[in-house]
């Protein structure tokens, strides 16, 4: 006898088991007495059937362990939950994620939307730099004379080049003391020129913050360049209340002036000791009060016109040397006909630079190196921007959607997307030649540069290396890490109009690298 439930034959329920089965055998015997019955037990029976082939394997082989597939919506899940977070709810969030070993994307958020990058930005001008410039390439400062010496005198003037090196430090400005030493000059009788023709006269970038001007992070850029253009005030408290504070400068300079109005005292209504500098000019002012038993605190100003700084610095330098200078210090396109003495760094050094400490000087003068050595004029960023942009097509990286007006990422002007920092970050991974360079300059987690601190204890410590990125409201985060079963990844992480600490995308950002690093993706 065949059995029948509706027209269906019993074996074609071939998924059931066997107590589901005999429990069909009895519930048809008992409704063969009646057709109506028969008609409502069926329908109660079939919805049975239909429950029970549904908690039975599709196969009679055990579950399969997590196959590639699952893997990936395991991670997708893990991602979609972290930026699920209500306090991310007020900002804008995109990223995305490729796998390097087949170009396959891994993951996508809002990928294609523009977003201020920050310091993300010296991604761009960092591979640029490498593709435009080469590996071989040196920041060099020349300094120069324009007659013999006789009897330890320069009858003319001493002459420095610069080509903007960001590295150049007081320690070098030493350096070129001893060099003017070593060819017996005791006396200068025409002054120090300096030439900064190597760049434009543009100090700052498009779109920087007019009232961030004293700020360090944002120094004026020149063709000669020292300490950063930049000069650290360090304020401790005077002997006696009532006293001045007690100021010191480094390196020690008459170039700035100091205006010293901190008082040491207990009165908590007076504010706390605050340095400056004034806008335009390289007065430094200290206002405020420091208690009798306070420590010392170190502030670092930028220094305005910082070409001039640093010629004053080697005219300073050069007398404590016992070298007299009696001409001024002027600026001008001359060179000397003599060579004295060169410094230089090369590009490698640079291109750490920009990344690991994220210094915006270095990459502003990054870019308008570019300019200066491919552009056929004076080093200016809006060349060395149009160069770039064309550098970047050239390899592969849509810059149709790029809005780009520095090389650091200071500049509010600035948006790039996800999708090309990631479609950049794919590019260079291909390059043989320039990939170790690029991918060295980058911070580690949990070891140096702006990720020293972040990540540690975790599998993307010493794994994941990135370019971090900060502005008000602002948070990125774009790189490399590899997943625990040793696929190379890419991946970009953008975050904007953010009201809170930016501690809470960094976090967020964190536990995205964490799934990444330990996540095994199986993926075919």
């Amino acid at each position: 006898m065949k059995f029948h439930v509706h027209g269906v034959k019993f074996n074609q329920f071939c998924r059931l088991n066997q107590t589901t089965a005999w429990l069909l055998f009895v519930f048809n015997s008992l409704i063969c007495s009646s057709i109506m019955l028969e008609r409502y037990c069926c329908l109660v029976l079939l919805g049975f059937l239909l429950a029970s082939c549904s908690s039975v394997p599709p196969t009679g082989k055990p579950s399969s362990p997590e196959t590639g597939r699952s893997a990936l919506d395991k991670l997708h899940s893990q991602i979609d939950s972290v930026f699920a977070d209500s306090a991310l709810s007020p900002c804008f969030v995109g990223a995305k994620i490729v796998s390097l070993t087949d170009g396959r994307v891994l993951y996508e958020r809002n990928a294609n939307k523009l977003f201020h990058p920050a310091s993300n930005m010296k991604l761009l001008t960092t591979a640029a730099a490498l593709k435009i410039l080469g590996k071989e390439f040196k920041f060099r400062t020349v300094l120069g004379a324009d007659s013999v010496i006789r009897r330890g005198e320069l009858r003319g003037s001493l002459y420095v080049k610069g080509s903007g090196d960001p590295l150049t430090t007081i320690s070098d400005i030493d350096s070129l003391v001893s060099s003017v030493r070593s060819h017996g000059i005791e006396k200068v009788r025409g002054g120090i020129v300096g030439n900064t023709s190597y760049f434009d006269t543009l100090y700052w970038g498009a779109g920087w913050m007019w009232d961030d001007e004293p700020d360090p992070d944002e120094a004026f850029i020149s063709a000669l360049s020292v300490n950063d253009n930049a000069i650290e005030v360090s304020v401790g408290p005077g002997r006696r209340i009532g006293d001045a504070v007690e100021a010191t400068l480094n390196p020690a300079t008459s170039f700035m002036k100091v205006l010293n109005s901190g008082v040491t005292s207990r009165d908590t209504l007076i504010p706390h000791i605050k340095v400056t500098r004034r806008r335009g000019e390289n007065t430094i002012l200290i206002e405020g009060r420091m208690d009798h038993h306070a420590a010392k605190e170190q502030f670092t100003l930028s220094v305005w016109r910082p070409e001039l700084y640093f010629l004053n610095l080697l005219k300073e330098r050069l007398a404590e040397a016992g070298v007299k200078v009696r001409g001024a210090v002027r600026l001008d396109t001359l060179a000397g006909t003599l060579t004295l003495a060169m410094l230089s760094h090369p590009i490698d050094s640079v291109l750490h630079k920009v990344n690991k400490p994220s210094d915006n000087l270095a990459a502003e003068s990054l870019l308008k190196a570019i300019a200066a050595e491919r552009g056929g004029e004076r080093g200016s960023s809006t060349v060395g921007l149009s160069l770039v942009e064309s550098c970047l097509a050239a390899i592969g990286v849509d810059t149709t959607n790029m809005m780009l007006y520095d090389g650091s990422g200071v500049s509010w002007y600035n948006a790039i997307s996800p999708d090309a920092l990631a479609q950049l970050l794919v590019k260079m991974s291909r390059d043989t030649d320039l990939f170790k360079d690029f991918y060295g300059s980058l911070p580690v987690a949990g070891m140096d540069g702006t990720l020293k601190s972040r990540m540690k204890g975790t599998s993307a410590e010493g794994n994941v290396h990135a370019k971090t990125g900060s502005l008000t409201g602002v948070s990125s985060l774009s790189g490399y890490a590899t997943s625990a079963d040793g696929r190379p990844l890419a991946f970009s992480i953008l975050c904007n109009h953010f009201p809170s600490k930016l501690s809470v995308l960094r976090d967020m950002q964190d536990k995205i690298m964490e799934l990444l690093t330990g996540s095994r993706l199986n993926i075919r």
